[in-house]
């Protein structure tokens, strides 16, 4: 399973990992309720989840509303008819309707695998827990960080890619991006280090269309006065980054030569992971401190196994939506 969480941080949900969340595949549907989950392949059903306010909608006085400190109960009812079978959930969690659907074909009523996928829903549900009002913004946060960490996955696939077909400008302008991420999510585990908080300052992991970002220089300026950075690397960085910027903007009115970004894309490759490793020893830092995004649940001792694995690649099909680039789960 991979956990999932509504994008006003209401609730957080558990749903298999070959699932899909597809409001964000098609550019006509909004993401706000209802949320729907396909698997990647082979879908047979769909899986809707929404929530509304309770002040908007009005309680239903048939059933109670629960605290959101407990496994919901779920009042479940059928809407079938000739052409779809309809599943329903409702329930009323502290301020909130929460409704779960899940639809497929009537001719499948008697499959086998729907019935699995059937099971694989109750699991979901079990799993669903409205998040408390006071925690709301945290969660939303760190859904933006999830957003963040599927990115960064997803932009390995595409550095493999430019690396074995000898992409050298690709190559540069990928690497160049994972070391700004790279120094973004250092600043925000340091700042979590040293406030003792669970706070993550999204302005340095998210931009919005409309919103004006934090540029690649303002990140090693601030990591430099952080002392993230020293001032050797520091140096090295931005003399790289000056490179970078007349390969991809002056190589046509330039003398810069094609054996020149070689060179370039074999210096940032060497320089990307001795950043990747300074995020790495951050990361560290917070195991055990109970705070921050690494305090809990995390040890040096960890090993990824196949669910880990399969979880990292549901996220990086997410942010291709591309086939060539999917990975099977």
């Amino acid at each position: 399973m991979k956990h999932w969480t509504e994008p006003n941080g209401n609730f957080i949900v558990n749903i298999p990992i070959e699932w899909q969340y597809k409001n964000v595949v098609y550019e006509d549907i909004e993401e706000k309720s209802p949320y729907s989950f396909e698997p990647y392949e082979d879908s047979l059903g769909c899986f809707q989840l929404s929530c509304y306010p309770l002040s908007e909608k009005g309680p239903n006085p048939n059933f109670p509303i629960q605290k959101n400190n407990s496994k919901v109960k779920w009042l479940a009812s059928r809407m079938d008819d000739k052409e779809f079978d309809v599943l329903l959930f409702h329930a009323q969690v502290d301020d909130l309707l929460c409704m779960a659907k899940y639809i497929y074909s009537a001719k499948l009523r008697d499959d086998k695998k729907i019935q699995e996928q059937i099971e694989k829903v109750k699991l979901a549900l079990d799993s669903f827990r409205v998040i408390p009002q006071t925690d709301r913004e945290l969660a939303r946060q760190l859904d933006k960080h999830d957003n963040f960490l599927s990115s960064l996955t997803a932009s390995y696939d595409l550095l493999n890619n430019a690396l074995e077909s000898e992409s050298y400008i690709e190559v540069i302008v990928i690497l160049a991006n994972q070391i700004d991420a790279f120094l973004r999510s250092s600043i925000i585990l340091k700042k979590q280090l040293e406030k003792k908080t669970n706070n993550i300052e999204v302005k340095y992991i998210f931009q919005g269309d409309d919103e004006w970002g934090i540029n690649e220089r303002k990140i090693y300026k601030k990591a430099q006065k952080m002392k993230i950075l020293d001032d050797e690397t520091f140096k090295e960085l931005n003399n790289l980054y000056d490179l970078r910027n007349r390969v991809i903007h002056r190589y046509i009115i330039s003398f810069i030569k094609t054996r020149d970004i070689v060179k370039i894309a074999y210096d940032y490759l060497i320089l990307n992971e001795k950043i990747r490793l300074i995020l790495k020893s951050y990361e560290e830092m917070q195991y055990g401190k109970g705070f921050g995004i690494y305090g809990r649940g995390y040890s040096k001792d960890d090993e990824f196994d196949e669910t880990e694995y399969k979880r990292a690649f549901s996220w990086a099909n997410d942010k291709h939506l591309i086939e060539k680039l999917e990975r099977k789960l």
